[in-house]
């Protein structure tokens, strides 16, 4: 192992996320002075000790120019996380909005995971609304940021740095290993990065053209939509009242669960690119799923007495933000009725297309999974038969199946241990504990809860927030998960580092042979 060199490519990083304060503390200088929080004392603070830490890295590792191997990828795409959740968490902390560091870190992480479960509005906390907008700015950073891949843009600008970046790029998110599903150069990224620019840009502007956001506004939700985050400027969406608004960000939360990658792949073939795109066997699958679940939610919400436009609507924007774990909400659907449920539920583990912003399982290996299983009925019918999967026209090798159901059955049992430590709760029933642990790991952002009967449906036909079990934690879609206890909230924390970087790359550093040459 080369810490010498770690400790290089480390300090570029926390080079890089300390500049990218810098606009924020240009926000805080300008705005007038809050009457509780201290926004210039936190990123004033945080700069200074990002910049520190940068200097000692680089003094450490400055002498190496050595290749970035495998081992020494795969650490720095890890530690970069956990660098990047101390660094983000000091703004928030020194500042006051959130003087528990638990809070703090638990922000930063879900911002930089992209997961958009929030501290603020519940337990002791402050409301969304009334926080400076130089904070505000910083999460939706934190998102945007977290979104393309903090390694992602990192590699980018590695030549700099005189090394190549492939290893670095790949090591932060694990596809099936073909060359459509992962970017392997720098080309690559940085057509990546500009894709990404380009949507939230779009995104932006159309927002504004709506008439119901103002640019502030416009800026911090495209951040979060592109990147599949869910931070808001308010409570929630619904708080916009924007019937634009919400189509444009549904349109823009499906292009962020889709491939970035892929998109890139096809991107030089000019106008035929979008239909090359659309026959991938990944985007076909993701675009039936999300059909048959905003069409599946508006059946059950047309039954339960919404009328068919108000359910279309509701259906079509929440499933769409839990399907590609962006978390925002229009509704608090922990009122709906079963069956919708148990679809969102679904949808948590689902997720979006790999390479994409979306956390989940990724379509890709939904895809891979159901052939294996047609392939297995097929064979059993025919044992002598003689027959490869293929994805797209490529035979996938052994090896990349086994590691997908490997990684799949990794992923539940994480989500199945992580409901056991969180079920320690004696607040947490076991709808809460599974579909916290379930949001965690899918980088999904709301969870559910039992609510009371006397006020669902209230709710579910006159809107507003529903009234959780006596002692239970509302951790729904308008709820917050600073009533949850500390040692809580560092397993939801470790569980959105894990599912962001979809489990080999952590569970890897905590193995001890790791670390030895």
């Amino acid at each position: 192992m080369n810490l010498a060199q770690i400790a290089r490519l480390m300090a570029g990083f926390a080079a890089f996320f300390t500049l990218a304060q810098l606009p924020c503390l240009a926000f805080a200088l300008l705005e007038p002075p809050h009457a509780t929080l201290q926004p210039i004392a936190g990123f004033g603070g945080s700069v200074a000790i990002g910049g520190a830490v940068a200097t000692l890295l680089w003094l450490a590792g400055r002498r190496d120019r050595g290749q970035v191997f495998r081992k020494e990828a795969i650490a720095v795409a890890g530690l970069s996380w956990l660098l990047a959740s101390m660094l983000g968490a000091i703004p928030l902390q020194w500042s006051g909005l959130l003087p528990n560091p638990f809070d703090a870190v638990f922000e930063t992480v879900s911002g930089l995971t992209t997961t958009g479960a929030t501290m603020l509005g519940s337990g002791s906390n402050p409301a969304i609304v009334g926080t400076p907008d130089s904070l505000l700015l910083w999460r939706a950073l934190l998102q945007w940021i977290g979104g393309i891949g903090i390694v992602l843009v990192f590699v980018a600008l590695l030549p700099a740095m005189g090394v190549t970046g492939k290893n670095l790029l790949t090591s932060e998110s694990v596809g099936v290993g073909s060359e459509s599903y992962q970017p392997r150069a720098i080309e690559k990224a940085r057509l990546i990065a500009a894709i990404y620019v380009g949507l939230t840009a779009a995104c932006t502007l159309l927002l504004v053209a709506t008439g119901d956001f103002g640019w502030f506004e416009a800026v911090c939700q495209s951040f979060a939509t592109l990147a599949t985050g869910g931070y808001s400027t308010r409570g929630s969406i619904a708080d916009f009242h924007s019937l634009g608004g919400e189509i444009v960000l549904t349109v823009f939360m499906f292009l962020a669960g889709t491939s970035f990658a892929a998109i890139a792949t096809n991107w030089r073939a000019g106008w035929r690119g979008p239909l090359l795109l659309a026959r991938t066997g990944e985007f076909r699958i993701y675009a039936l799923t999300t059909g048959l679940l905003v069409a599946l939610l508006t059946w059950s919400l047309v039954r339960a007495g919404l009328p068919f436009g108000s359910a279309l609507r509701q259906a079509a924007f929440n499933g769409v933000s839990v399907l590609t774990s962006t978390g925002f909400a229009t509704a608090d659907f922990q009122v709906w009725p079963g069956l919708a449920l148990l679809l969102l539920f679904g949808a948590m583990f689902l997720g979006g297309c790999s390479g994409s912003t979306a956390g989940g399982i990724k379509q890709v290996r939904l895809l891979v999974i159901l052939k294996l299983l047609a392939y297995t009925i097929r064979h059993f019918v025919r044992p002598k038969s003689v027959e490869r999967i293929k994805l797209d026209n490529e035979v996938l090798p052994a090896a990349v199946i086994s590691s997908i159901l490997a990684i799949v059955l990794l992923w539940f049992l994480t989500v199945a241990c992580g409901a056991l430590l969180l079920a320690c709760d004696e607040r947490m029933n076991f709808t809460a504990a599974l579909s916290m642990s379930a949001s965690m790991v899918g980088n999904c952002g709301p969870a559910l809860t039992l609510v009371e009967p006397a006020s669902a449906a209230t709710v579910l036909h006159a809107g507003g927030l529903a009234d959780t079990l006596a002692g239970t934690p509302n951790i729904g879609p308008f709820g917050g998960f600073g009533e949850l206890r500390d040692w809580a909230k560092a397993v939801g924390s470790l569980q959105m580092v894990l599912g962001r970087l979809e489990l080999l790359t952590v569970f890897a550093l905590l193995t001890p042979s790791f670390w030895r040459r």
